[in-house]
């Protein structure tokens, strides 16, 4: 059987987790030097207040002994394994997943830069269990899941420009860009790094632009947020009402929230 192993930044709940058979490696988070594993989606209680209170934070990927044991532990029990990482451009986790892979050296784990996170991250592994359960090989899984990661889109606003500037995730961005005089940057995911791609002015325009970014034809729809519950489902309702097809609804976690602030709405989508 193949086994899917991602971060806790691919947004999960533990009921989805189990569903689509995902084994969910928590990344870890530091406030005011107390350091806490972030867990599935609805488990992480009330980390915006305990963010925003906190003087310094920092966030880190999964130790490489907890990979080594959970591939060791899948293999030795029989398993093929799917790793499905957050961009390696937003996080040092590809690298160690890699290497432990390599090290493991058994030829069942094959480790995949997805080039994106959280709603993106989720689509790629919902992607993967289609494949798995059509019948897939390991390696066609994880080619087929490189093929598409061009074809999922990320679009995303937030409040305050700069957490992200301080974390250092930001690719190419102008320094100008900014969140005064209630103008906010559309922000994407291009080539694995956080860039901008727009600017827009008050809450019609930001509703409007995440919505009209998603095409007719676009696939699992994935509308995510920090905090900003209102608004994500405001922009859920008019992608369902435009689009006539589901819109999933996915609370971002403390890890992101930290690199992208406490208020952030955004949308990830698969093009056909």
């Amino acid at each position: 059987m193949i086994v899917i192993v991602t971060d806790s930044t691919a947004c999960l709940n533990r009921q989805e987790a189990q569903k689509l058979g995902v084994t969910h490696v928590p990344m870890t988070y530091t406030l005011d030097g107390s350091t806490h594993r972030e867990h599935f989606v609805e488990e992480n209680a009330d980390y915006i207040e305990r963010i925003q209170s906190a003087k310094t934070l920092a966030t880190s990927q999964p130790p490489i002994a907890a990979y080594i044991k959970t591939f060791t532990e899948l293999t030795q029990a029989g398993h093929q394994v799917l790793c499905l990482s957050i961009s390696s451009r937003l996080s040092g986790t590809y690298a160690n997943e890699a290497v432990c892979a390599r090290e493991i050296g058994c030829g069942n784990i094959r480790v995949v830069d997805t080039l994106t996170t959280a709603g993106g991250l989720y689509i790629l592994v919902r992607a993967a269990r289609e494949l798995i359960d059509a019948g897939y090989s390991l390696e066609e899984t994880a080619s087929k899941n490189e093929e598409m990661r061009s074809s999922v889109k990320t679009l995303f606003t937030v409040e305050d420009m700069e957490p992200l500037r301080r974390s250092g995730r930001l690719g190419p961005v102008r320094q100008s860009v900014c969140t005064v005089l209630n103008v906010r940057p559309l922000l994407t995911c291009r080539e694995g790094a956080v860039v901008s791609c727009g600017m827009v002015r008050g809450h019609n325009e930001q509703m409007r632009a995440l919505d009209q970014a998603v095409p007719e034809n676009a696939g699992c729809i994935v509308v995510q947020y920090i905090r900003n519950i209102n608004g994500a489902r405001q922009l859920q309702h008019r992608l369902e009402s435009r689009l006539n097809k589901a819109v999933l609804l996915r609370p971002i976690g403390p890890v992101l929230a930290i690199h992208l602030g406490v208020d952030m709405i955004g949308v990830a989508w698969r093009e056909s």
